[in-house]
């Protein structure tokens, strides 16, 4: 029998407040008071504070002495600074992935699919989730706990980048999927190369996408047209 610890209290207080930064809906820079989402949720005020915890983990928040919890900004330095580090993290977890041979990636075609329900129903958040069960997929294949342990704790920020990116006009759901099905296909067939390639092309398309949307951000006409995927 395999054992599945359950999802802690704590830890769905901070998935569900972590969705609330993802999608918007906690805009940069609002204060999460402790009280009330604790009155929200029902819940104790230490296990909220609890969740904060890990939402800074996530590099969702930030907790400000005599302020308490306050949603990170994302403006045009911080993304440009976290969109390099995030791919450098992905080209070492896909490259690690890609010289494993004979990887078994069935886990990774049940996210395909529902990337491709996603694009046809136009829904952003399915499209989010699914490629969160992307990443996951490999995790366990990894061996390499601290790579795991700083991909996962990078994970959040870089959906919240990818929902800002998506309010930009040249952006197009079906890139996305064809990032993800050229992937699968570099890892099925061991191609560290491409998969280095297909990382810095499709993060660096996203980036100029969020910078696009961000407050002073500014996308010139030749970065729209290069911040096409060629996958």
């Amino acid at each position: 029998m395999e054992f599945e610890p359950a999802v802690s209290l704590t830890e769905q207080i901070a998935d569900h407040l972590g969705r609330e930064i993802i999608f918007g809906r906690l805009q940069p820079g609002s204060r999460i008071q402790e009280l009330k989402v604790a009155g929200d949720l029902s819940v104790s005020r230490g296990s909220v504070r609890e969740a904060l915890l890990i939402l800074e983990r996530r590099h969702l928040i930030e907790i400000i002495p005599r302020r308490g919890a306050v949603v990170s900004r994302m403006e045009v330095k911080e993304i440009a600074n976290f969109c390099e580090l995030f791919a450098e993290v992905q080209v070492l977890y896909f490259v690690k992935l890609a010289a494993i041979k004979e990887l078994d990636t069935s886990g990774f075609c049940e996210p395909l699919e529902a990337m491709g329900q996603a694009v046809t129903g136009r829904n952003l958040v399915a499209m989010l989730d699914a490629r969160q069960a992307f990443f996951n997929a490999g995790l366990p294949f990894l061996n390499d706990f601290y790579l795991g342990s700083v991909l996962n704790g990078l994970i959040p920020a870089g959906l919240r980048l990818a929902h800002l990116a998506a309010r930009h006009a040249d952006y197009e759901s079906r890139d996305t999927l064809r990032y993800h099905q050229a992937m699968l296909e570099a890892l099925e067939n061991n191609e560290e190369r491409r998969v280095r390639e297909l990382v810095h092309a499709y993060n660096g398309r996203e980036k100029k996408l969020a910078l696009g949307c961000s407050v002073g951000g500014r996308l010139s006409a030749s970065d729209r047209a290069d911040s096409r995927l060629t996958a």
